[in-house]
């Protein structure tokens, strides 16, 4: 379930009418609640925007490290043409079960597979599938810079590198939260993304925000 649900009435007409999950993906959400999945997978509005960033840059092979439910998964892979692949890294397997289900109710199972285990240690073994074309990232925030070090290994001119919660619920930037790990890490990758020469970035204002970034 996302937790992205207290809209003004202006966001509230924007997901009406652009970005409103169709019944599988309300099915999905609906089961994610029920079996007791944390209610923190992005919105509606960041799944449709990660659809037209696969579209209109044509990518085939997408990275997702952190699946949760699979909710974000099902848009890009949904968006992937005819022979494309989605590779998602997730730390929980029943979270993983709870995807691979999902997926396949769907009719993604095709395009889509879920690994289990901590990402950094499933990141090593990707080596002969890279470079991809998109890379979402959207799991523990303290390990965000080294995420981001092995999205610009497997990258190519052209990747796409997104980090998505770089607001931290506004507390980026808060003095007084600066000691909490999940910061501290969200910073040095925002820092990290901004400066590396190797990417052209700036942040999308979606919801909790969405850090983005092109490899030159």
């Amino acid at each position: 379930m996302s937790k992205l649900n207290v809209l003004s009435p202006y966001e509230q007409f924007l997901r009406d009418t652009f970005h409103a999950d169709d019944p599988g993906l309300q099915r999905l959400q609906a089961e994610a609640g029920q079996e007791g999945l944390p209610a923190i997978s992005i919105g509606p509005e960041q799944g449709k925007f990660l659809q037209v960033l696969i579209q209109t840059s044509g990518a085939t092979k997408v990275l997702e490290i952190g699946c949760l439910g699979g909710y974000s998964g099902a848009w890009m892979a949904r968006a992937l043409p005819a022979g494309g692949k989605l590779i998602g890294l997730e730390l929980e397997e029943k979270h993983a079960a709870f995807t691979r289900r999902q997926w396949a109710a769907l009719g993604l199972a095709d395009r889509a597979e879920v690994r289990v285990g901590p990402a950094l240690d499933s990141l090593p073994s990707l080596a002969d599938e890279a470079p991809f074309d998109l890379i979402f990232i959207d799991a523990d925030k303290n390990n965000y810079p080294a995420y981001l070090e092995w999205a610009l290994r497997y990258s190519k001119s052209g990747t796409i590198i997104l980090g998505d919660n770089v607001s931290m619920g506004g507390r980026l930037a808060d003095p007084d939260r600066q000691g909490n790990p999940g910061i501290q890490g969200m910073r040095r990758f925002a820092e990290a993304m901004a400066a590396d020469p190797r990417l052209v970035s700036t942040v999308v204002p979606y919801a909790d925000g969405i850090a983005m970034g092109v490899v030159k």
